[in-house]
């Protein structure tokens, strides 16, 4: 079995972080997302990974051909083919039974155990589902007593469905099912496929009672980098195939996460400091992420700093300060929230 990960997306969210990195590429506690998702699979010894890719697509490829002992293989849209027409533009690299995984999300399902509930449901499609309270941002699944799908509805209304069962957009597949879907089209898993395999009662669920987190927008990329420091995910990633960016851990309990050539002059608690960045003297930050190559003044919390713009996912300010060279107040971005 390999796997194939979607990793074309725009990012429209996630602006203004994606204005030059592509969502794939976002860094969580200074490492690339995607480097989170290739160990993952790399853990389970998949080690055959093909990458879908439309916007820059460079920047994945430069990056992942420099990992070790991985064989990597890309299929580049010229156009957005959606998440199953992308998968069937690359049918060519798949085996017979694969598996599909999102470029910009963190989780730590057991593959190796969904892929024996694949086997035994003799399934065409498992997907891995979660429960979740708040269902209104997800696909929604609804399953018969043997983890047959029996229904699925994307972003239901209050009472629409309920299940709390939530698709986590991670997918075993046989290749056959590739046959549904038409060529150099755009068509999607949820909208168009699913529906097909639901009226032939050729789809499974695997309940993944771990942790997920749909890296979508700003508010989920922010809590994704703590959930990395305090989540076990950190050390697993680097020490598997790859140093991505050297860091080090400072503050109590290795609370927050130092890129080795940034410059920390200003006190920090609980923050994310990037490549090459500077902690200007007299600064203080709380629960901050910073991003590569910024030079922060003054005194911030629970807010993520780039050059020339602060998010604001809390307070967002300790004072009224002169933010980076720019000059740029976060007040004028909080609004991103409301």
């Amino acid at each position: 079995m390999n796997a194939i990960i979607l990793a074309g997306g725009f990012g429209s969210r996630l602006k203004p972080l994606t204005d030059e990195t592509i969502k794939p590429m976002l860094p969580l506690c200074n490492t690339p997302t995607i480097d989170y998702t290739v160990s993952h699979l790399r853990a389970f010894g998949i080690k055959d990974i093909v990458f879908t890719l439309c916007h820059k697509p460079e920047q994945v490829i430069n990056w992942a051909t420099g990992y070790s002992d991985t064989t990597c293989r890309f299929s580049i849209e010229t156009r957005p083919l959606g998440t199953a027409g992308g998968v069937k533009a690359a049918e060519k690299f798949l085996d017979d039974t694969f598996i599909v995984v999102s470029g910009d999300a963190l989780e730590d399902i057991d593959f190796a155990s969904m892929l024996n509930k694949h086997v035994r449901s003799k399934s065409d499609v498992t997907m891995a589902v979660k429960h979740e309270e708040n269902t209104s941002l997800y696909g929604v699944v609804e399953t018969d007593a043997w983890g047959t799908v029996t229904g699925f509805k994307e972003k239901p209304a209050p009472g629409e469905s309920s299940s709390t069962l939530i698709n986590c957009g991670v997918y075993i597949i046989n290749k056959s099912v590739l046959k549904l879907v038409p060529k150099r089209a755009k068509f999607d898993f949820a909208r168009d496929l699913f529906p097909i395999l639901l009226e032939r009662g050729k789809m499974s669920a695997y309940i993944h009672d771990g942790y997920w987190c749909d890296i979508g927008d700003i508010k989920s990329y922010y809590k994704a980098n703590f959930d990395v420091i305090s989540g076990g995910f950190f050390e697993p990633c680097r020490n598997n195939f790859r140093l991505s960016y050297a860091s080090y851990r400072v503050g109590s309990g290795g609370s927050s996460v130092i890129a080795c050539d940034s410059k920390l002059v200003g006190n920090i608690s609980r923050c994310i400091v990037g490549r090459g960045s500077r902690i200007s003297s007299g600064s203080v930050l709380e629960n901050c992420i910073v991003m590569d190559d910024v030079t922060v003044k003054g005194r911030y919390a629970d807010s993520i700093i780039g050059n020339g713009f602060a998010l604001c996912v809390g307070s967002g300010l300790l004072d009224n300060p002169i933010f980076t060279e720019k000059g740029l107040n976060s007040t004028q971005f909080s609004d991103i929230f409301s």
